[in-house]
């Protein structure tokens, strides 16, 4: 191009010229061009220059051009290039693109993660980095620090040019967090009804104190002032509000300052209540959900209660869409509350969907249901459905959610979430009684999604050996009736004393029941074994020389030949790991007699536990307290009818009492020799306190037991004699292999005494 008959128009806007400047206005346009371009769009950058062909060239068109392309925001730079020709003259756009994303880097940053700062910028790869894009982003990583109380951080960028691709450009952040900014002090103004101490314990942002590091987290610090208000407003200050506040920081910006202005108002108190509209509940049961008397302070948390209460109690009839009309009177300090209720129509359920059952059938689902297509749709039968759905222990999470038809009836909607479940699983088992044992298990709970369980395990070690077989069918023929049935060959060696076989098989039957409620069930069996001892060491026959009922003593094999009943009511919320209801039992057995077998004794069994959810938030606490007794007779009292075996034996985590601290089957009555009999009777009591570290996942425990095993009757004391002991441990569900628990015990009682013991259990549950 020469350079005589040339102009080139830059972004700034301003015109340079190469000839005489009026040679090139009001000339036609011929043509125009864009070069430049590497990924962007020719068409956008020519649309949007407003230049076209034909129109006459003017100071104002090219201006508007060079500011129409560049804000775009895809060019660092954009200039127009005149070139005269016959008859007019041709335009040339030439941009520059800004270099476009390749990767980030974050060095310094140990306080914020990189997934945080990710989350939060607009950057990412293979977007168009301009400089205002890079300030802003810094901006954001700022203000994150700034939500941590790091006011110091300091963040630079490098650009790093990517080897053999010009139009990519890594970004590289250098990050100085600096010292974290301190709460030195909080105060408040105007708060006459409660000192600054008061105020400032409602809050999790602390001063800087001894044990306190007075951090500050703008979030926290936030959900604060809504706790200091909420505080207020549950003594009685309902018209209380924060007014503003003010922080600022020292010089160096490492120690803060903030004051909380405040209103009080007054201080109002509870004075009568009333009602109208109410035809479906009567008045006294609307008045026995009342829990405030006239006088007391007003507390905003327990006046939502009461209206949470209403609405509770007219869900569980049905009544969905009550309407509660909230007027308030004041009388001086005193506030009356008269409430006009609308109770409308209850909500009929059209139908009912199940979703996320990806393994389960439907029809397993829908049996468990208490709460049926046409029904009232009512909240208290809707809990129960998905508790039952729940106990089932096929599902992670049961979660229900419905759609409002045009009628206001609705159709309801059951979603589960499967869990993990395999056909096939190899792991291993430990208790200190048992040792190592390893497993081999072919069958899984909720075979083919019908419900049913059958199961074939082997387990194999030095101390026991089994084959067991068995099925469950919890639906008999589509009725809620169970069967159960099991075989089993298992041979276990007792310490070094001897070797115990035992080969039989059972059956069970069940059904549910609703009476006296609906969470009772019933359930008849019978058994038959065949039991052998051998292997039995010279110094168990020595020490148990006067022990008529040691093992030694006996003509093996022999058979038992018994049926039982057991009566249980389960009101659990969850079968693993429960946070409320309770356990009650009641079971029977008669061996002999009419039904064969060489042993002719009746046992039974009677203990309940009860759980209790005590906090919720952060994580659940939950408390669980058990007690056990049984008790053994011989048919006449024949102490001989009474196989060694059915005997009790509690002590560290066994079966047949749990009393950590101590041995296994080690707790209860001995000979004169110290040998340990086993007893006729037992009473075992069992507290815990579990903190949930991840729901059905993770937890720890501290716990507390006692008990014991006794010879005769006479010799019971409820509350005295017992093997006591406390500890903690923790749990961890392990896919495939079941709950992994890990309990320390320190025993007050017996031999052992003052010695910490430690109980390792791996299983299908315990």
């Amino acid at each position: 191009m020469a350079f005589s008959s040339s102009a080139a128009f830059s972004q700034t806007g301003e015109i340079g010229f190469g000839g005489e400047e009026e040679s090139f206005w009001q000339q036609r346009i011929l043509s125009v061009e864009v070069a430049g371009i590497v990924t962007a769009d020719t068409f956008l950058v020519l649309n949007s220059s407003g230049l076209v062909p034909g129109e006459r060239l003017s100071p104002g068109m090219t201006q508007d051009a060079i500011k129409g392309v560049f804000g775009l925001g895809l060019f660092s730079d954009v200039e127009i290039d005149v070139e005269p020709d016959e008859g007019g003259v041709r335009l040339k756009i030439v941009v520059r693109e800004f270099p476009r994303l390749g990767n980030m880097k974050f060095s310094g940053n140990k306080k914020i993660k990189r997934k945080k700062f990710e989350e939060a910028m607009t950057l990412f790869e293979g977007r168009l980095v301009s400089r205002r894009l890079i300030k802003d982003n810094i901006d954001r990583m700022q203000r994150l620090y700034e939500d941590k109380g790091y006011l110091l951080a300091d963040i630079e960028v490098e650009r790093l040019p990517v080897e053999g691709d010009e139009g990519l450009v890594d970004l590289k952040f250098n990050i100085d967090e600096g010292e974290k900014v301190r709460v030195k002090r909080i105060t408040f103004k105007d708060n006459k009804e409660f000192t600054d101490k008061k105020l400032r314990s409602k809050m999790s942002t602390k001063q800087k104190a001894f044990l306190r590091s007075g951090s500050f987290e703008r979030e926290k610090y936030l959900e604060d002032k809504d706790k200091v208000i909420a505080f207020y407003k549950k003594n009685g200050f309902t018209d209380a509000v924060i007014l503003g506040d003010s922080i600022w920081h020292s010089e160096d910006k490492t120690r803060m300052f903030i004051e909380i202005e405040i209103r009080e108002g007054t201080k109002f108190f509870f004075g009568e209540f009333s009602w109208e509209g109410n035809t479906v509940i009567p008045d006294d049961k609307i008045s026995g959900r009342i829990k405030q008397r006239e006088g007391d302070v007003y507390n905003q948390e327990k006046y939502d209660e009461t209206l949470f209460k209403f609405y509770e109690m007219y869900q569980d009839l049905g009544y969905w869409y009550l309407q509660v009309d909230e007027n308030t009177d004041p009388r001086g300090d005193t506030l009356d509350f008269h409430f006009v209720l609308t109770e409308n129509d209850p909500a009929y359920i059209r139908m009912i969907k199940v979703t996320g059952n990806t393994k389960t059938r439907e029809k397993v689902i829908r049996r468990e249901l208490f709460i049926k297509p046409g029904d009232i749709f009512k909240r208290s039968l809707l809990g129960r459905s998905l508790r039952e759905v729940m106990i089932l222990n096929f599902f992670g999470d049961v979660a229900p959610d419905w759609e409002i038809l045009p009628n206001r009836d609705i159709d309801l909607i059951i979603n589960v979430e499967e869990k993990p479940t395999g056909q096939f699983s190899v792991g291993a088992g430990y208790s200190a009684r048992d040792k190592l044992v390893g497993t081999v298990g072919l069958g899984v709970p909720n075979l083919l999604g019908t419900g049913q369980t059958a199961t074939l395990n082997v387990d194999f070690g030095k101390v026991r050996n089994s084959f067991d077989a068995s099925y469950q069918e919890p639906w008999l023929l589509d009725t809620p009736t169970s069967l159960f049935l099991h075989f089993y060959i298992q041979d276990r060696r007792w310490y070094d004393w001897f070797t115990e076989r035992r080969f039989g098989g059972s059956f069970r039957v069940g059904r549910r029941l609703r009476w006296p409620d609906n969470y009772f069930q019933i359930y008849g069996g019978y058994r038959l074994e065949q039991v052998r001892y051998f292997e039995i060491s010279s110094d168990y026959i020595e020490s148990n020389e006067n022990n008529p009922y040691s093992v030694d003593k006996q003509d093996w094999p022999l058979v038992t030949s018994a049926v039982s009943t057991t009566i249980l009511r389960d009101s659990r919320d969850l079968p693993q790991f429960p946070t409320k209801g309770s356990v009650v039992s009641w079971r029977g057995e008669l061996a002999g007699t009419i039904f064969g077998g060489n042993w002719d004794y009746f046992k039974y069994d009677v203990s309940a536990e009860y759980y209790q959810k005590l906090l919720s938030q952060p994580t659940a606490l939950v408390a669980m307290a058990k007690a056990r007794f049984g008790e053994i007779d011989g048919i006449d009292d024949g102490e001989d009818d009474i196989p060694y075996g059915e005997r009790y034996s509690p002590g560290g985590v066994d079966p047949d009492g749990t009393i950590r601290g101590y041995d296994d089957s080690r707790v209860g009555p001995r000979d004169i020799n110290g040998a340990y009999l086993r007893g006729r009777y037992e009473i075992i009591y069992n507290f815990e306190l579990s903190l949930s570290l991840k729901e059905q996942t993770a937890y720890i425990l501290l716990f507390a037991d006692a008990g014991n095993a006794y010879l005769s009757l006479e010799n019971i004391k409820p509350f005295k004699r017992f093997s006591r002991s406390v500890g903690f441990g923790f749990r961890i569900v392990i896919p495939f292999v079941g709950i992994m628990g890990f309990d320390f015990g320190y025993p007050f009682d017996g031999l052992d005494r003052h010695e910490w013991k430690s109980h390792f259990q791996i299983g299908r549950g315990f």
